[in-house]
């Protein structure tokens, strides 16, 4: 009688109890794993850095449970451009100045007098009605100590000629050494830049960029070089929610007239019996959303139109760009008719604006939660969107002058 075919021979496994207790641990230790990650009694090494090191706690507000952690961002190749032309001087420009005023400038930034002999040399210098251009050997110009440098481009950087003064690389003075980390830079290259640094304010800046890197003769340690003095210290704010969260708090703050955006997402998540951590950014506004950490595109050649600072702040709560802000004229009028000078305490979406001694703003920025701002510093295309705290935007703002802080709020609010 042929054999069943679907009959199948026994087959019988002999395992010793050392192999039978080891077969169980491996099959429940993914499980325990898992457990003992999302409790929060494992977490990856990282993690243990972040939580025990780098992560700041918000202050209590209507904005929730905020935390954050400080990140670097830098720009991608394609936005920067490492070819400078060999250039044995520098142009500094100068108006309305007097002999009786350069002369000040000159003792107050302590110049020797054989520097003091080269830069007045007559040869050097160029005079058309109120402007002074003067020629600065390029050795004089690395030669300067810092307290020089710090005065004398302090000066500069008030006339809009003087762009490498006006609008300078910058970082935060007390986390300097983190501008140059990890960067790949060469030792000597870092070194070189050092030596060029100046001080203003809680910032310190760099200038030298057009008499600097023609001397270093690789293509790819240039871009690294300005990639790595384009860096900008931004943050990654997170909201803690859990079960016991007044969900409806937060949908009054975070959501204004947009409830109905967030509130699906915020309720969602009280279910989580050990609590999670949401991103802001998904609380933020669309136009926000699709633009933070993120940088614009170069500017077509010979194109007068660029997004700054204030057509940032303008276009805050659009869905889309409104394209009118890259007109000057167009800011000063939507700030005169949507917006109102306000005091108190900040609110969510409000506007600050930094304004000079004369009354000229130079900077805007949007109030977000706590001492966050929403910010882009800058109107190059090197300058990302990002979030900094209000204490660190001022910094990166530096002035002989204390700043006047305004506030202005949106009508609609």
């Amino acid at each position: 009688m042929p054999a069943n075919p679907s009959s199948k021979p026994t087959v019988v496994l002999h395992i010793s109890r050392r192999q039978t207790l080891l077969l169980a641990l491996l099959l429940i230790a993914p499980s325990v794993l898992f457990t003992l990650y999302f409790t929060g009694w494992l977490k990856p090494h990282v993690r243990k850095e972040i939580a025990n090191d780098t992560v700041v706690h918000c202050n209590p507000g209507p904005w929730g449970d905020l935390e954050y952690i400080r990140i670097l961002t830098e720009p991608p190749e394609q936005q920067v451009t490492a070819n400078y032309p060999l250039r044995d001087f520098a142009v500094w420009t100068f108006k309305n100045f007097d002999q009786a005023q350069f002369t000040a400038l000159w003792q107050k930034a302590e110049l020797s007098p054989a520097q003091i002999a080269t830069i007045n040399h007559p040869d050097n210098w160029q005079v058309a009605g109120n402007v002074t251009l003067i020629k600065v050997p390029k050795d004089i110009v690395f030669g300067l100590s810092t307290q020089s440098r710090n005065v004398i481009y302090s000066a500069l950087s008030l006339f809009q000629e003087n762009k490498d003064q006006n609008e300078p690389y910058r970082f935060r003075a007390e986390a300097e050494e983190e501008w140059f980390k990890d960067s790949g830079l060469k030792p000597e290259t870092i070194e070189q830049v050092k030596r060029l640094l100046y001080r203003r304010g809680a910032s310190v800046l760099f200038s030298d960029q057009g008499l600097l890197m023609p001397t270093i003769n690789s293509l790819e340690e240039r871009t690294k070089l300005l990639k790595t003095l384009a860096r900008k210290s931004t943050m990654l704010v997170r909201l803690r929610i859990k079960p016991d969260t007044d969900v409806d708090a937060l949908e009054r703050y975070w959501g204004g007239n947009r409830n109905k955006d967030i509130s699906p997402l915020l309720r969602s998540l009280t279910g989580q019996p050990n609590g999670v951590s949401l991103d802001i950014v998904h609380l933020l506004p669309p136009f926000v959303r699709s633009h933070i950490y993120t940088y614009p595109a170069a500017r077509d050649p010979g194109s007068k139109t660029y997004m700054d600072c204030h057509w940032t702040v303008l276009n805050f709560f659009n869905r889309t760009p409104d394209r009118r802000y890259e007109d000057l004229n167009e800011v000063t009028v939507a700030f005169r008719d949507n917006y109102h000078p306000v005091t108190g305490r900040a609110k969510y979406g409000d506007i600050f604006l930094f304004a000079l001694p004369n009354g000229d703003i130079i900077h805007s920025c949007v109030y977000i939660a706590d001492n966050i701002v929403f910010t882009k510093n800058g109107a190059t295309p090197s300058a990302p969107w990002i979030l900094m705290t209000l204490q660190d935007v001022i910094a990166f703002y530096p002035s002989e002058h204390p700043l006047d802080i305004q506030r202005y709020r949106p009508n609609i609010l």
